[in-house]
């Protein structure tokens, strides 16, 4: 009997650990799904010159990594195969399925990370340049930004200081989870006493000195910040709008509408938000464009 749990034991973890490798793809295992998402059907031979050439300077692809790579790939249900004949020949042709499509979404949501972390390191001067425009020092800061960038939390937390309070929108956290580790965040470097968090509808009254909003490729919907910097500010408040300038129409657009569920649009688009800005009674202080980051500071006129 002893023996026999040992071995059920055994078999269980051998299991887990062939179902854990399913799940790690290796570099050509990416390449071939996103092959195959591209191309839709594919048999091996076509895949296997397919990506000798791209491959072209350097080692060529050859039949003996794909076909063990595929297996796995199947295996995993990332890719489905089926006989057909072409030309009276006999060919597996190999398409990919609705788990290697949800892999394929993984690996943009990737991509666009990095893009994110990458506008996240311009911020910091983009924000040190802000102080030329106004004081922050003591003032009521309200940031209406939907992400999750602890260096812009941070850095504004320490510019509103020591009197000033900075605002959050804690419904721009996506989780619980990442909501409680801001406030461990806060705790951490001692800003308890100066940052708060709110829900979005709990910002209101004319008594907010500066209105931040930084946009992210999370934002599924922007059109209510301008209302609501509206709503909030003091007369002669600054709004402060960061954001990459518009990407309407360019494949990342078209690829990030397709792949990122919560994504609206990329980037801001300037004469609109402009004559926006008009309609709200906010006058433009400073425009300015770097690596294609926009920052829009304006003022609301008393």
């Amino acid at each position: 009997m002893a023996f026999e749990k040992i071995r059920k034991q055994k078999r269980k973890e051998k299991d887990k650990e062939k179902e854990t490798e399913l799940k790690h793809l290796n570099w050509l295992q990416h390449r071939i799904l996103g092959l195959l998402w591209e191309q839709k059907d594919l048999y091996g031979q076509e895949i296997v010159e397919i990506l000798s050439y791209e491959n072209r300077n350097e080692e060529k692809i050859r039949s003996g990594q794909l076909y063990p790579a595929l297996r796995k790939l199947e295996r995993g249900g990332y890719v489905k195969s089926e006989e057909k004949k072409i030309n009276k020949l006999k060919h597996v042709i190999y398409s990919i399925t609705d788990i290697g499509e949800v892999e394929i979404r993984k690996q943009f949501s990737i991509f666009f990370h990095l893009m994110e972390v990458r506008i996240g390191k311009n911020l910091s001067g983009i924000l040190d340049s802000l102080k030329d425009n106004f004081e922050f020092s003591d003032k009521i800061c309200v940031d209406l930004s939907n992400r999750f960038l602890d260096p812009v939390t941070l850095k504004l937390a320490n510019f509103v200081k020591p009197d000033g309070r900075y605002f959050i929108r804690k419904d721009s956290y996506f989780n619980a989870e990442l909501s409680e580790l801001l406030k461990k965040r806060i705790e951490t470097f001692n800003n308890q006493h100066v940052i708060a968090l709110k829900d979005r509808d709990d910002f209101s009254s004319k008594n907010v000195d500066i209105a931040l909003a930084v946009f992210t490729l999370h934002e599924s919907d922007s059109n209510w910040i301008l209302p609501k910097m509206k709503e909030i500010l003091r007369p002669e408040g600054y709004g402060v709008i960061i954001d990459l300038v518009s990407l309407d129409g360019h494949i990342i657009e078209k690829i990030a509408s397709d792949y990122l569920t919560n994504h609206q649009r990329i980037g801001l688009d300037v004469k609109e938000t402009k004559d926006r800005l008009n309609e709200f009674g906010f006058k433009i202080i400073k425009e300015r464009i770097i690596d294609g980051i926009i920052t829009l500071i304006f003022q609301s006129l008393p």
